[in-house]
């Protein structure tokens, strides 16, 4: 029995949970007649019986990344719930109405942002999302303010899935990225604003990412990289495409550590940065080239071993190319072909024969540079 979206109220407050025929609806676990006590339970006065309510809660209503038609039923309350000032938990509920609507892997809808033919015939997540989307303007946006960045950048993060309700968002969201917020959470509001500035085709922003990118100390460049990319598509300035292939050859140096520390609240950053160069335009293929050159220039001449240097390129071949074998160089993307351009010019880099190894056994590619320069000249 899943809702029609403008059946749903926006709100609703835990006193009506008897009023929903829970037992006609049903979660992954069968009847949904114990999810009132579960949303009840999410503001018990102690700790473990919170904890407890949420485990419940998330492998009930949404398991394993999926939800059921008990799902959007419950929406209401928890936008109620995230209303309240007092409420318990109020980042955790953000974070999860945001998982709601995207699914497990929020990096599927990036670099574009959501898309709701995506979700035509799916009844379900279409009533999930527009309960949600309904929230939007009075319960979520004016988080954007909230005093506590994390919170903010959170409420950023939730109301980025909603074009729709850019211009609403926007002005909030544009006073959040002026505010002196620390780097997790900067970087998350930069990338909610391209998202929704370059949905609704709003190019105002553009002077502020690219003075982010002008600064070579600045840590997010990467994420002002994304949202700009975003704003100009389809097109990427040359300056976004730096920013993005250097932090992609950070990543490539250990990508282990890399992902010790969070980097933004949308998920992994290097899948972000790959999304956004994979769109690169076949205009903009040699600037890539020509910034991953660099990159690979620089690692080369360090004192390490050739194999260090053959690791940081097989793993950026891993990311780059797609799964499986390549058997013509015309189905490369512009970005791929940049990248096995790139690995043309290292010298140690094919010293040690693991780089040639990958590429024959993992794509089907030649596994000297000659041999590929010459493959790839035949597109």
């Amino acid at each position: 029995m899943t809702p029609e979206p403008a059946t749903l109220p926006v709100t609703r407050p835990l006193a009506d949970l008897d009023r929903v025929p829970w037992a006609e609806l049903r979660h992954a676990y069968g009847p949904a007649t114990d999810v009132p006590a579960q949303l009840r339970d999410l503001i018990a006065p102690d700790q473990d019986t919170r904890d407890q309510a949420w485990f419940r809660t998330e492998s009930s209503l949404y398991h394993q990344g999926n939800i059921y038609e008990a799902t959007p039923h419950a929406v209401p309350f928890l936008l109620h719930l995230l209303a309240g000032e007092a409420t318990p938990g109020r980042k955790k509920l953000l974070w999860y109405l945001s998982a709601l609507v995207t699914g497990e892997d929020d990096s599927q809808w990036f670099p574009d942002g959501y898309d709701t033919a995506r979700t035509d015939g799916w009844p379900v997540e279409t009533a999930v999302y527009e309960a949600v989307g309904a929230g939007v303007p009075a319960v979520v946006v004016p988080l954007l303010d909230h005093d506590d960045p994390e919170t903010a950048a959170l409420a950023a993060m939730l109301a980025a899935w909603f074009p729709a309700h850019a211009p609403l968002i926007l002005p909030a969201l544009r006073r959040l990225c002026a505010r002196p917020l620390p780097r997790l959470q900067r970087a998350t509001a930069l990338i909610a604003l391209g998202l929704l500035a370059g949905a609704a085709g709003d190019r105002s922003d553009t002077p502020l990412l690219e003075r982010t990118l002008a600064d070579g100390d600045e840590p997010d460049r990467w994420a002002a990289a994304v949202a700009l990319a975003r704003i100009t598509a389809p097109d990427i300035p040359p300056s976004a495409i730096g920013a993005l292939t250097a932090e992609l050859g950070v990543i490539c140096t250990d990508p282990d550590e890399y992902e010790m520390t969070a980097r933004t609240h949308f998920g992994d950053a290097g899948e972000l940065i790959l999304r956004t160069l994979d769109r690169l335009p076949q205009g903009r293929r040699e600037a890539a080239r020509d910034c991953l050159v660099r990159t690979l220039l620089r690692i080369e001449q360090q004192d390490s071993e050739p194999s260090e240097a053959a690791d940081w390129a097989t793993t950026l071949a891993c990311f780059a190319l797609p799964t499986g074998q390549v058997s013509d160089a015309a189905a490369l993307t512009p970005f791929q072909r940049a990248v096995l351009q790139a690995l043309l010019g290292g010298d140690r880099i094919w010293a040690s024969g693991d780089l040639g190894l990958l590429l024959s056994d993992e794509y089907g590619l030649p596994d000297t540079p000659d041999a590929l320069e010459e493959w790839l000249d035949r597109a």
